[in-house]
């Protein structure tokens, strides 16, 4: 199953239509009283969400093997899923082996996870410096935990992959804004799957 992430300049292209936007930041530091009155909403993070953003939403350079672990250790405090003992491989390869695995022509893409074999990502991605692309890296890692984890098994194959991208650009924005990122990404699509196939 291919699970691209694709991308051009900000504007994302993939099988449907994705967008960025730079938005407010959605955390909001202030004091932690007001969180405890009765009624009132709070946008403060968690501890834990907090010490995300400080491993991973700074462009400091953190080794691949140690910001894996990091990704993992974020899916496990902003997913259900069970995270497993071993990391997915990670390989930087040419642009066009991105394309090959992602889209079998020429195309934006610029990482993609394929089942069994790990997370390709375009060797122009940086994720070891660059808070964005950890969040591309992270879309393709949960891909892996999905796989790792049987979810959505039972359904037809165009079903189960629209419901796993929908999943992935999800936890991936949520990631961005618990790092305290402006960027964006959302997912759409329309009918996963054409009821008179499969």
């Amino acid at each position: 199953m291919k699970h691209p992430v694709c991308f051009k300049g900000y504007y994302w292209l993939i099988l449907g239509s994705i967008f960025i936007c730079n938005g407010l930041n959605g955390l909001v530091f202030a004091e932690e009283t007001t969180s405890k009155i009765p009624g009132v909403y709070s946008n403060y993070p968690s501890d834990g969400e907090r010490d995300l953003s400080y491993k991973l939403g700074k462009t400091h350079h953190i080794p691949m093997d140690v910001l894996v672990l990091n990704l993992l250790e974020a899916l496990d405090q902003i997913t259900k899923y069970r995270i497993p003992d071993a990391p997915p491989a990670i390989q930087k390869v040419t642009h066009s082996v991105v394309e090959q695995y992602a889209c079998q022509k020429p195309c934006a893409a610029l990482a993609v996870y394929r089942a069994g074999e790990g997370v390709y990502l375009d060797e122009s991605l940086k994720p070891e410096t660059n808070v964005f692309a950890r969040s591309v890296l992270l879309h393709e890692i949960v891909h892996y935990v999905q796989d790792m984890n049987d979810e959505l098994v039972n359904l037809k194959e165009c079903e189960r992959w629209y419901r796993r991208e929908q999943e992935a650009y999800a936890v991936q924005k949520r990631f961005l804004e618990i790092v305290g990122s402006q960027i964006r990404v959302a997912y759409s699509q329309g009918q996963a799957c054409d009821s008179d196939l499969d």
